[in-house]
């Protein structure tokens, strides 16, 4: 173990439903980390809830001082289930973890600190995602670089973060707030990602940190559904964040997106029926980021094109570009 003297505690988080078995597997390569001190919080929806809990109740595999466990019936979605578990972790740094995914190397969290330590200015961590079963860099959780050229192996600042293995700086949330608990499925990393920007942090790329991403199945809302409240999350980003010609352009590439994808109208009209029922809210919301946290995403030719936000066009119709990304880009 290393030496826990006047060092910094580090506080693993795991949301998770219905995935026992996964769950075990993430906790167990956290707990493998040769770093201490370290703590774990798991927070769980789980309906199968009996399987679950033995694992972390007296006499069972993680009941241990340095392990939380929270339950609750109620469904409050990934990005609430994740504010929970940021709520009740105690450390300096917080690193999260799919309930789906394992840390690979036992000297991660050593890496984790010392890259905070060199880069004072950097406020989130992404890591690099590794498929479970083949070993190979899963290229649609990484985050886009800032030029076309750069490798998923090579370090590089950017301007998002994909949340199967991602590190904090605690004091970040101080300013930013936590993950919009609104979003019911995909891209809330996004949004904190444009807040984590314009209070002045940046995002580091980290392919020295790694999980292995199974991607499992259970647990996952069907795939139609998945679709419409991915664009509709995509639209709530930029209401709640960018000018109104942001949220015009993206509203209209994003109706026609969502028809392209589902090959159905009636998704469109569900994104339509969502967001204009929480519609008061967003608006309560709406916080327009700083001219300077555009540009600079601009800049890093990632999330922001001319008036829309989405990918640069060279990602998807350029020499190197993946016409995959138009099935829908990560």
């Amino acid at each position: 173990m290393t030496d826990s003297n006047d060092r910094p505690l580090v506080s693993y988080i795991v949301a998770t439903f219905n995935r026992a078995d996964d769950l075990a597997d993430a906790v167990d390569s956290v707990l493998a980390q040769q770093y201490r001190p370290l703590e774990v919080v798991v927070v769980s929806n789980s309906t199968d809830r009996a399987r679950e809990a033995e694992l972390f109740e007296d006499g069972g595999r993680f009941d241990l001082d340095c392990v939380q466990y929270h339950h609750y019936p109620e469904r409050m979605g990934a990005p609430g289930a994740k504010n929970v578990a940021i709520e009740h972790a105690s450390g300096e740094f917080v690193v999260q973890i799919d309930d789906d995914a394992v840390m690979v190397d036992e000297d991660a969290t050593d890496e984790v600190l010392r890259l905070f330590e060199r880069y004072e200015d950097v406020g989130i961590l992404a890591f690099k995602s590794l498929d479970y079963y083949t070993g190979e860099v899963k290229v649609d959780e990484t985050p886009d670089a800032p030029e076309f050229h750069i490798s998923p192996e090579e370090q590089y600042r950017t301007t998002s973060f994909i949340g199967m293995g991602t590190a904090f700086r605690r004091e970040m949330f101080e300013t930013t707030g936590l993950y919009p608990d609104n979003f019911v499925y995909g891209f809330e990393e996004m949004d904190l990602s444009i807040r984590a920007l314009d209070a002045g942090y940046d995002i580091l790329y980290a392919p020295s940190v790694a999980v292995y991403h199974k991607k499992t199945p259970e647990g996952r809302i069907p795939d139609t559904e998945t679709k419409e409240r991915l664009v509709e999350n995509r639209i709530n980003i930029a209401v709640r964040n960018l000018p109104w010609r942001y949220v015009l352009f993206t509203t209209l590439i994003y109706s026609v997106y969502v028809v392209f994808l589902t090959k159905s109208v009636s998704s469109l009209a569900n994104v339509y029926r969502r967001l204009y029922g929480k519609r008061d809210r967003l608006r309560a919301e709406r916080n327009v980021v700083d001219r300077r946290t555009i540009e600079r995403i601009k800049s890093r030719k990632t999330m922001l094109f001319l008036w829309w936000y989405g990918p640069h066009p060279k990602r998807i119709f350029g020499p190197d570009g993946d016409l995959g990304r138009l099935k829908w880009e990560a």
